[in-house]
């Protein structure tokens, strides 16, 4: 089974977990915000082969923009090959312990090495036509290239410059000043 994460650093916390390293593919693509058109995309033709001769593939995927829209793009480059096993772990927005506790996530950077395996029996099967779909979210993405690519209500939009400035405005009080 070959491990595909996005973020940075998440393919460490995969190594932590025990998993061997030639199973993990690991992109930090910081594909949720700036010019689509000018980013540095990875070479896939090993993995591109690999799952072309049967090895299947499990994506650990959340909401989180950076990893939606790797997810998305994943799918994209992988959408000719016909006869690939793709599985896919999605992060839940929230995890209840067995000691009643609730933890909230956002991404898979976030959860400890050794909790990944409570995520396992959350794998399922991604159909070919649930991958066209996704690929054609990139695709969206792609025409609008807009400066930011955000989440609102699970649901991956482009955004303008402009998105963030209302939070930051709410959030950031005016300094005080004293005229002498």
């Amino acid at each position: 089974m070959i491990e595909i994460v996005f973020g940075y650093g998440t393919d460490g916390m995969l190594l932590q977990a025990g998993v061997p390293a030639e199973t993990i593919y690991g992109f930090d693509l910081a594909l949720s915000k700036g010019n689509l058109m000018e980013k540095p995309y990875p070479d896939l033709t090993e993995l591109r082969i690999r799952a072309d001769q049967g090895e299947p593939l499990r994506i650990w995927y959340s909401h989180d923009p950076d990893e939606l829209c790797g997810f998305f793009w994943l799918m994209s480059e992988l959408e000719d090959l016909e006869n690939i096993q793709v599985h896919g772990i999605e992060l839940p927005s929230y995890f209840e312990c067995p000691n009643g506790d609730v933890i909230v996530w956002e991404k898979w950077g976030e959860v400890a090495p050794e909790e990944w395996i409570l995520f396992l029996s959350q794998e399922n099967p991604l159909p070919r036509n649930y991958r066209r779909g996704c690929a054609l979210e990139w695709q969206q993405m792609l025409w609008e290239n807009t400066p930011f690519r955000v989440t609102v209500n699970g649901k991956l939009v482009s955004a303008s410059e402009t998105v963030y400035d209302y939070f930051l405005r709410k959030d950031v009080k005016p300094a005080a000043y004293r005229l002498s």
